[in-house]
């Protein structure tokens, strides 16, 4: 009888065998004419929509009527086009309230200081800024690049390889803020890799 019972478990263990397939794989350049990878690209099914993209020109909402700007940030890299296009413009105001985190307002304002000295620094050091951006043109899907966790809802984007000892800064770290990224600030070379 427990023979029986035994060759009848596993019978049954031998039919439910395992199924793996590839639901989606969609490599960095994978939908560019003639590119190859190492596997199909695999577009996926059902619904699956990329919370994360959203088209360039769809990342600044602005309302008809009072002109008012609303930024939008899925990405480190919609973050650094935001840094960059508040400095490029002069938009102090706009970089303070939508594109410096909570927490490092906060920080300048426990020390007595304006949040928009920020952006100041940011503009005096806007060199500094462009050659990181350089090196990150893709933000955390830039080839190479490193993200590491810093927490909950933080994260660092650092640039790696060759150039990174040229940098003043190697690393953006940013932190998620009512579904948007928000920078909490730059890092120095060596900062970033003892952190």
């Amino acid at each position: 009888m427990r023979r029986l019972a035994l060759a009848a478990a596993l019978a049954l263990l031998a039919g439910c065998a395992r199924e793996e397939r590839v639901v989606r794989w969609n490599p960095l350049l994978g939908s560019l004419p003639g590119a190859e990878s190492g596997a199909p690209v695999v577009r996926g099914e059902g619904e699956y929509v990329d919370p994360t993209a959203v088209a360039d020109d769809r990342i600044v909402l602005e309302d008809p009527a009072t002109k008012e700007k609303t930024l939008l940030a899925r990405t480190g890299r919609h973050l650094m086009v935001h840094i960059y296009t508040t400095l490029e413009s002069g938009e102090r105001e706009l970089f303070t309230k939508q594109v410096l985190s909570r927490v490092t307002r906060d920080e300048y304002l426990q020390r007595g200081m304006d949040p928009g000295l920020a952006y100041d620094e940011l503009a005096r050091r806007r060199r500094d800024v462009i050659a990181l951006f350089d090196a990150l043109p893709a933000g955390e899907r830039t080839p190479g690049a490193r993200v590491r966790p810093l927490g909950a809802k933080a994260q660092r984007i650092e640039a790696t390889g060759s150039r990174v000892s040229q940098l003043r800064w190697s690393a953006m770290d940013m932190v998620m803020e009512e579904g948007n990224w928000r920078l909490r600030w730059f890092v120095t070379p060596g900062a970033a890799r003892n952190r």
